[in-house]
C-alpha cells in the first residue's frame, strides 16, 4: 500500500490543520488536550470500564434504534443491536451530515474505519463487545452543503447532481435529515442516470440508489437506506438523534446548558486560548447559550436577550423568558437541538462511546471540547483519525507511469507536475535550452563582476542587480515558452487536465468532492468490501489505491 504523510499535504488541502498533523505524528504534544491516546490499546481497559459504568441509558436507546433501524429496512444491523442491549458492549461511532447520495466519499472512509476499528477491539477485548454507529447529523440545517453529490460524468466532466426542491430554496431549511423529498427527486435521478457512463453496474446502481431516495422520503432515511445497503454485510447501526425519545434522555444535558450558561462556553474559550498560545487554530466557536431551536419549520441559534433573564432566536423577532424556554423543554424536548460544541456530549450520553472516528477538522475542534466532558460528566472518547485516500483509476495510472511521475509530486505541486509532463513531450529541450543560457548568462556577467570589481569594488553590486534582472526575464520566457508549447500540445494539455481532475478536483483531494456513486458505477457495488479489505486502519497517512 502506498501512502503519502499528510505533512506532505498540509497545509494545501482542507481540513488539514497543525493541531491535527501534531495529533497524528507527534501525540505527546498535544496529549494535554485529549482524553487517551489512539495508539494505546493497552491502556484502554479502565476507559472502558467507566464509560459502561456510567452509561444509564441502554434499554430505551436499543429500544429506539431498533424502531429507526428497522423502519429504515436496515435489517442487517440486528445482530448489531442486538449485542448492543448487553451490559458489555460498547459503541464505536461516527458521524456526517446526511449528503444527498452519502456525500463525500469520505463518509464511506469514515464508516470503514469505525466498522474495522470494531472489529480490532472485539478480537483484542473478547470479554467485551464493539459495535458500529452511524450518527447522523440530522439536525444540521445546511441544506446546501447536502442537496448534491459530485461524480465524473460519461465525458469525465465533473458534474454536480443536485436536488432541487419543487418550491425552489429558502434560507433555513431546519433540520435537513427531516427534510422530504419531492416530485423533483425523479429529475434528480433522470439527471443521475443521463450523466452517468454506462456500465455493467449501472441499472444495479441506480436501481439501489433509487429505492432509498423516493419522493416522500426524507434525507435521513434515504441516506440510512442507501449506506445501510451498501455496507450490509457489515452490521453498521445508525442513530438518528432528532427523535422525541432520545431528546427526553438529553433533557438533564439542555437544562444544565440553560441555567448555567455561559459556563460551558467560557470553559471553552480558556483551552481555546491555551491552543491559540500553541499556535493551533481553534476550529469550533462556542456561543452564550450551546443550542438551537426549531421555530416555523426553521433552525435558528438560542442566545441571550438584552433583557435580564431574556433569550431571542438569533435572526428572528421571537423573544422568550427563561422559564418559557424551561417550559418548551420539559414539553417538547425535541424543538431543542445542540450545537457543535454540546453535540458530542449529547451523541456521548445516548451512546456508551469507547472510540469516535474523527476527519481532520473535528480531531481539531475535539482538542476544545475535554472541559465540556468533565463539566457534563461524561466520558470523553479516544478520537481516532478516520482513513484517508485516492482512488486511482486504471487510465490515470497509464499517465503517471508514461511520465514516471511519483505520486507525491502530483500533490507536492501540479504545475511542477504538468511543466514535467510538457517538457517530456516536447520535441525541444525547452528545460535543457534555458538551463544553458542561464548558465552562460551567469558565467559571462560573473566574467564582468570580475572585471569591473578590480576597477571599482562598488560597481559588483550593480552587475549582480543587473544578472538578478536579467535572469527574470529569461524566467518570464521561460515560463511563456513552457505555456505556449502546452497549448501547442493538445493531447498533452488534456491528460495533464485528467490528471488534476482525477486526482485533485476543484484544488480538493479527491475524498473532499467527489461521490462513491461514480467509482460503484464504473467498479460496481463489491467495490465496498475491496476498499475495505485494502486500506490500512492503521496507516495514519494518505493512502493511494489503485483500481
Amino acid at each position: 500500500m502506498q501512502s503519502i504523510s499528510f505533512r506532505h499535504l498540509f497545509p494545501n488541502y482542507g481540513g488539514l490543520t497543525l493541531l491535527f498533523i501534531d495529533y497524528v505524528y507527534n501525540f505527546k504534544s498535544v496529549k494535554e488536550f485529549y482524553n487517551h491516546d489512539f495508539n494505546d490499546f493497552e491502556g484502554l481497559r479502565d476507559l472502558i470500564e467507566t464509560v459502561l459504568k456510567n452509561y444509564k441509558n441502554r434499554e430505551k436507546v436499543v429500544q429506539v434504534l431498533k424502531e429507526q433501524n428497522f423502519s429504515y429496512g436496515n435489517y442487517h444491523a440486528k445482530e448489531n443491536l442486538e449485542l448492543l442491549s448487553r451490559d458489555n458492549t460498547l459503541a464505536v461511532v461516527t458521524g456526517q451530515q446526511v449528503g444527498f447520495l452519502s456525500g463525500p466519499i469520505y463518509t464511506i472512509y469514515k464508516i470503514m474505519t469505525a466498522i474495522k476499528l470494531s472489529h480490532f477491539l472485539s478480537e483484542k477485548f473478547p470479554e467485551y463487545n464493539f459495535v458500529p454507529v452511524f450518527y447522523l447529523e440530522s439536525e444540521d440545517h445546511d441544506f446546501f452543503e447536502s442537496n448534491h453529490a459530485k461524480i465524473f460524468n460519461a465525458n469525465s466532466e465533473l458534474t454536480k447532481i443536485e436536488f432541487i426542491p419543487a418550491d425552489g430554496f429558502k434560507e433555513n431549511y431546519g433540520p435537513v435529515g427531516e427534510v422530504k423529498f419531492d416530485d423533483k427527486i425523479g429529475d434528480a435521478l433522470q439527471r443521475l442516470k443521463d450523466e452517468l457512463q454506462d456500465s455493467e453496474f449501472k441499472n444495479d446502481v441506480l436501481n439501489l440508489i433509487g429505492s432509498a431516495y423516493r419522493n416522500g422520503v426524507n434525507f435521513a432515511e434515504a441516506f440510512s437506506r442507501y449506506v445501510g445497503e451498501l455496507f450490509k454485510n457489515f452490521g453498521l447501526v445508525f442513530l438518528n438523534p432528532n427523535n422525541v425519545e432520545l431528546k427526553r434522555l438529553l433533557v438533564s444535558v439542555f437544562e444544565k446548558e440553560i441555567d448555567e450558561h455561559p459556563k460551558l462556553s467560557n470553559l471553552i474559550i480558556d483551552v481555546s486560548a491555551e491552543i491559540e498560545k500553541r499556535n493551533y487554530h481553534a476550529q469550533a466557536k462556542p456561543r452564550a447559550v450551546n443550542l438551537f431551536l426549531f421555530y416555523r419549520g426553521g433552525r435558528y441559534p438560542i442566545e441571550p436577550a438584552d433583557e435580564e433573564g431574556m433569550f431571542r432566536l438569533k435572526g428572528v423577532r421571537f423573544k422568550f423568558s427563561k422559564g418559557e424556554l424551561k417550559h418548551i423543554l420539559e414539553t417538547n424536548p425535541q424543538a431543542l437541538s445542540p450545537n457543535v460544541i454540546l453535540r458530542p456530549i449529547c451523541q456521548d450520553t445516548l451512546l456508551p462511546t469507547i472510540f469516535y472516528v474523527a476527519g481532520p477538522s473535528e480531531i481539531a475542534y475535539f482538542a476544545q471540547l475535554k472541559p465540556a466532558y468533565v463539566y457534563f460528566g461524561v466520558p470523553m472518547p479516544v478520537i481516532f483519525p478516520r482513513m484517508s485516500a485516492t482512488l486511482i483509476e486504471p487510465k490515470v495510472k497509464k499517465i503517471l507511469e508514461k511520465y514516471s511521475i511519483d505520486i507525491r509530486e502530483i500533490f507536492s505541486d501540479f504545475s511542477a507536475v504538468a511543466k514535467k509532463i510538457t517538457s517530456m513531450s516536447s520535441n525541444v529541450d525547452i528545460d535543457g535550452f534555458f538551463y544553458t543560457v542561464r548558465s552562460r548568462i551567469e558565467s559571462l556577467l560573473g566574467e564582468v563582476k570580475d572585471f569591473v570589481s578590480n576597477i571599482e569594488p562598488s560597481l559588483g553590486g550593480a552587475v549582480d542587480n543587473s544578472t538578478n534582472k536579467i535572469l527574470y526575464h529569461i524566467n518570464s520566457i521561460y515560463e511563456k515558452t513552457i505555456n505556449a508549447n502546452q497549448k501547442q500540445n493538445e493531447i498533452v494539455t488534456r491528460q495533464i487536465e485528467k490528471l488534476k481532475l482525477n486526482l485533485l478536483p476543484e484544488d480538493e483531494l479527491q475524498e473532499r468532492v467527489l461521490n462513491i456513486t461514480y467509482f460503484l458505477n464504473k467498479y460496481g457495488p463489491s467495490l465496498i468490501s475491496r476498499l475495505f479489505d485494502d486500506l490500512e486502519m492503521f496507516e495514519f497517512n494518505h493512502q493511494i489505491v489503485y483500481l
